[in-house]
């Protein structure tokens, strides 16, 4: 097979032997949408993001320099944290952040004082502003408000109402985090009380209430107090249609998606049934049961559910049993699989949706000084490009394609890689996520 040499405008593949360099410009946009304040003590940085724009922030996404890696990270309640193999930290949230809201975000890193690449996106996956934080010096002396473990309501505890737009007569599900550990709290309508709750060891709380039919469709407080009367609220405006489920209608919480075996660089997209309009909470938890991931997802009339994005099992993942934990407030279900070694050819994408005009990047290893043939397709099977690359001594594979937008089309790009007997397929979004096939070919045995 003759290879064009134009391939190469469009297609980068580099065995590495060392870590590579990744370069983000230093020069900030949208600037004025995002305000990036960041402040750092030893290997301890805390940056917090203002939103001073109209567009709604769903998103926001950091990275170090080369010299530097990220030890831990942490953030507010309503967000979550997962670390790409790529080593950058993706943050999202199911409650957006508009105009004048701020999050912070704390991380430790190997080295004092990293300066950190940002990127604040909206829902769609749009960037809004991008940009380069420099953290200045703490004080020598820091003086920190510590917690009364005694409290039980904190200064960034949150809950939320579901649904967001509840009518007299219906169930509601309540979910919040951030409150103190294993906590008694009681819960209220206006001045009206509903019932009591209990928080699990993390402040974690998901439970049920109705609201009395002959309350007025009116806007309304509801509000979570702890035992020292200090109270949290949040205030939504009624309906007068009652949306109060009948006990025959409960549908059995259920999970699927998951695979008895897993490999490094695969994705796990998680669904399954539930009550229609409540809400479900995924807790993943590692070969040492602590909590890796935790998401959450709406139930819809119909009692189904889904994760929004696919969990991309990193590059670096221990080996051993994962198990995922669903809860739903009334019950919970566990399902557990196990990460091996198996997989000779380890590729995956940097990211798990790109933009039309953005390049598409993968990383990951095979078998050394052997020859590996790529082919790229596009949505509707065609072969954008392949060819055939001999694999350095280090097995290090990076890939690159340039997309171009209004040319390349949108949805789920194939990656297959074959060396000697093995195969592999390797899917990312354009424009979408990715809707991972079944394909008719396997590997060879």
């Amino acid at each position: 097979m003759n290879i064009s040499s134009m391939r190469g405008i469009f297609l980068s593949l580099i065995f590495i032997v060392s870590i590579s360099l990744v370069l983000i410009p230093s020069s900030v946009y949208g600037e004025n949408e995002i305000t990036v304040d960041s402040t750092s003590f030893e290997k301890s940085t805390i940056i917090e993001f203002t939103n001073n724009g109209k567009d709604k922030v769903e998103s926001l996404r950091i990275l170090v320099g080369s010299v530097y890696n990220f030890e831990s990270f942490k953030s507010e309640s309503g967000w979550t944290g997962e670390k790409t193999p790529q080593g950058v930290i993706i943050f999202t949230t199911t409650e957006a952040l508009i105009t004048n809201d701020s999050v912070k975000i704390g991380v430790t890193t190997d080295k004092a004082k990293p300066g950190i690449n940002w990127k604040a996106l909206d829902e769609n996956g749009k960037q809004i502003a991008i940009g380069k934080s420099v953290s200045q010096d703490l004080a020598d002396v820091i003086t920190t408000s510590k917690t009364d473990s005694s409290e039980g309501i904190l200064e960034n505890s949150f809950f939320r109402i579901i649904p967001d737009k509840p009518n007299a007569g219906g169930d509601i599900r309540v979910t919040g985090d951030n409150f103190g550990p294993s906590k008694n709290f009681e819960f209220f309508i206006n001045s009206k009380k509903l019932g009591t709750f209990d928080t699990d060891d993390k402040g974690h709380f998901m439970t049920t209430f109705q609201i009395p039919e002959n309350q007025k469709a009116e806007r309304v407080d509801f509000t979570v107090e702890d035992k020292n009367g200090i109270e949290k609220k949040v205030s939504l405006r009624l309906g007068d249609e009652g949306t109060k489920i009948p006990e025959s209608e409960y549908v059995q919480l259920t999970i699927k998606g998951i695979p008895e075996i897993m490999h490094r660089g695969d994705f796990l997209e998680i669904s399954g049934t539930a009550t229609p309009g409540s809400a479900v909470t995924a807790s993943i938890k590692g070969p040492d049961n602590e909590v890796i991931n935790t998401r959450t997802a709406e139930v819809d009339a119909k009692g189904n559910w889904e994760l929004e994005e696919p969990i991309i099992v990193p590059l670096d993942t221990p080996f051993g049993r994962y198990s995922a934990e669903i809860n739903d407030g009334r019950e919970s279900i566990v399902q557990t699989w196990a990460v091996e070694s198996s997989k000779v050819i380890v590729i995956a994408p940097t990211d798990i949706k790109f933009e039309p005009g953005e390049t598409l990047k993968y990383n990951g290893t095979a078998l050394p000084n052997q020859s590996i043939e790529l082919v790229l397709e596009d949505p509707l099977g065609a072969e954008i490009i392949s060819d055939i690359f001999e694999v350095g001594k280090s097995g290090e594979i990076k890939f690159e394609y340039k997309t171009t937008a209004n040319i390349d089309k949108e949805g789920t790009w194939t990656l297959i890689a074959t060396q000697g007997k093995y195969k592999e397929f390797i899917y990312v979004g354009l424009g979408e996520l990715p809707s991972i096939p079944i394909n008719v070919e396997f590997d060879k045995l």
